[in-house]
């Protein structure tokens, strides 16, 4: 019953559609933030599921751990949530249902805590 209510929920609210939509919206916004920040090594993701690398070196890709810390609590402190994988690697993971303009408010959080991070 639950199960067929989903299914029912994501056709008619055109979930795939929105995702993939979303999805070329957040691989456009975190190239320009990969440009802005020499910090992010790299970005990589599919759908709504995006992981941030961050490097102390693009060259040596050199893992940033204690910067994707710092800005692991920068985000958290701005209402932001998310996981850090293998050390430096901020997982970006938000519910499938989230609005474009809080999608802009996560990514500018993250933008700002790279910046912190960096001493900027």
């Amino acid at each position: 019953m639950a199960a067929a209510a989903m299914i029912e929920f994501i056709e008619k609210d055109r979930i795939l559609e929105k995702v993939n939509t979303d999805a070329l919206y957040m691989k456009d916004e975190l190239d320009v933030l990969k440009q802005k920040h020499a910090l992010i090594g790299d970005v990589r993701g599919i759908g709504l599921l995006w992981g941030i690398e961050l490097v102390k070196n693009r060259d040596t890709k050199e893992k940033a751990v204690e910067e994707a810390e710092m800005v692991l609590y920068e985000c958290l402190a701005n209402g932001l949530s998310f996981k850090v994988s293998q050390g430096n690697v901020l997982q970006l993971s938000p519910p499938l249902t989230i609005s474009r303009q809080q999608l802009k408010e996560a990514i500018n959080i993250v933008d700002a805590a790279i910046a912190k991070a960096m001493g900027k």
